[in-house]
């Protein structure tokens, strides 16, 4: 039986390995391409962190420049990209013996690196730099599916990684209510480009990027790996197989399933009747709730062991 703490030592490495993904998706669409004239704006990236109380306690204004630090590299600030690989490598360390070496070397390798380069990226190489705290996760989960047993541990993994992902989609999606103009064209396409998802879009057979079309995508497509619909299923799943072994229906489970019908079967006109923000607000905080679960459930399962 894995061990409460190694556990949710598991969920957290691949939460923060995901979150500092997240982060450089975001800084790469709208720092290597950034809006022009009265649509720049640089506000709604720190809102979709949920950080903005850190931000404004730091920095007199929001521009290219504060934001990139903070998102990329602030010490300050506990989702930054740099604190998100050194978080990460501290959780890695406290599940070192149940982690393949192959595994784990690639969670110190991202810390190091990280940190070596820390506040040193230049203009010209904010791209590069970016593209290799990608690379570096998509390694990180490429291993996981690749050595790692789908047992218990591979499980609490991913429900770290689609917890995660919930989350962000979440708030990229929820970044058009912080914009002067929510109907811009140009401001769906970045919401789809930071989740990746323009090309899937596109081959679903998406045609202009609207509002509604991109919003039934991000949420109920069942395919794309950081749609919400899919995120929540791939959870609930890792979920079920994490704590197989328990004597009755975990409450992160039931909550998971409440949230995976919520996300199947609302339909585009319920969303645009309650309202985008709200609608999201709502997934965020069941989101929330799912996690709290967890840890919840957790300590159930080892002290009924």
């Amino acid at each position: 039986m894995l061990s409460c703490r190694h556990a949710d030592s598991l969920i957290w490495l691949s939460r923060f390995i995901e979150r500092a993904e997240n982060n450089a998706r975001i800084l790469e669409v709208n720092f290597v391409r950034p809006f022009s004239g009265e649509n720049a704006s640089w506000e709604p990236l720190v809102a979709v962190t949920g950080n903005v109380v850190d931000f404004q306690r730091l920095y007199d204004e929001a521009d290219a420049a504060s934001v990139f630090d903070f998102l990329a590299f602030s010490e300050a600030n506990p989702n930054s990209i740099v604190a998100c690989a050194a978080l990460a490598r501290e959780n890695a360390l406290a599940v070192r013996e149940r982690l393949p070496n192959e595994l784990y070397e690639v969670v110190n390798r991202f810390h190091l690196t990280l940190r070596a380069c820390a506040h040193r990226v230049g203009e010209s190489v904010v791209y590069p730099f970016l593209d290799l705290v990608k690379r570096q996760s998509m390694i990180f989960q490429g291993l996981i599916e690749a050595i790692l047993p789908h047992g218990e541990d591979g499980a609490f993994l991913r429900i770290g990684r689609y917890l995660e992902r919930i989350d962000k989609t979440s708030r990229i999606l929820d970044v058009v209510h912080y914009h002067p103009d929510a109907a811009d064209e140009e401001l769906w396409l970045r919401v789809l480009c930071s989740v990746s998802a323009y090309e899937a879009y596109r081959r679903s057979g998406g045609g202009r990027v609207t509002p509604r079309d991109v919003t039934a995508f991000l949420v109920h497509d069942g395919d794309f790996p950081r749609s919400l619909a899919f995120c929540a299923d791939q959870a609930l799943l890792a979920a079920q197989r994490a704590f197989a072994g328990a004597g009755q229906i975990p409450e992160s489970v039931r909550l998971l399933e409440q949230l995976d019908r919520r996300l199947r079967y609302t339909t585009m006109d319920e969303i645009e009747a309650q309202g985008l923000h709200a609608f999201l607000q709502v997934i965020l905080q069941e989101n929330n709730r799912i996690g709290e679960a967890v840890q919840r459930d957790l300590f159930v399962e080892e002290d009924s062991a």
